[in-house]
């Protein structure tokens, strides 16, 4: 989940997207989408940053053009994701095809430790 303040948008990054239909994903979401601005008010530090904040509820997507993953991979590939992400970089599926799983899963744990 990637969520941008200035356009009051989450974005939803689901590589099992199986998992939970659209319509369930509508009334998971529905907190999130109220809450995000009430934390932002409420956690302000002065009146002058909460008057630059609405209560009013963000606004979601789930991508359609992530590459599904294993049962097992989706943490793997969500710091992929954001590491992708924060780089600039485009979600390739060849990259992030199923038999890669376990390069990346062994790559991440040399890179942590």
């Amino acid at each position: 989940m990637w969520i941008s303040i200035p356009k009051r948008h989450i974005v939803v990054f689901d590589s099992i997207c199986s998992s939970i239909s659209p319509e369930e994903l509508d009334v998971v979401m529905e907190n999130f989408l109220y809450m995000v601005p009430y934390l932002l008010v409420e956690c302000a530090s002065s009146d002058e940053l909460r008057a630059q904040y609405s209560l009013e509820p963000f606004t979601y997507e789930r991508p359609t053009n992530i590459p599904p993953a294993r049962a097992g991979d989706c943490g793997v590939y969500t710091l992929k994701y954001i590491e992708c992400h924060a780089l600039g970089i485009e979600f390739s599926k060849k990259d992030f095809a199923k038999p890669n799983g376990k390069s990346m899963r062994d790559k991440m744990a040399v890179d942590i430790f």
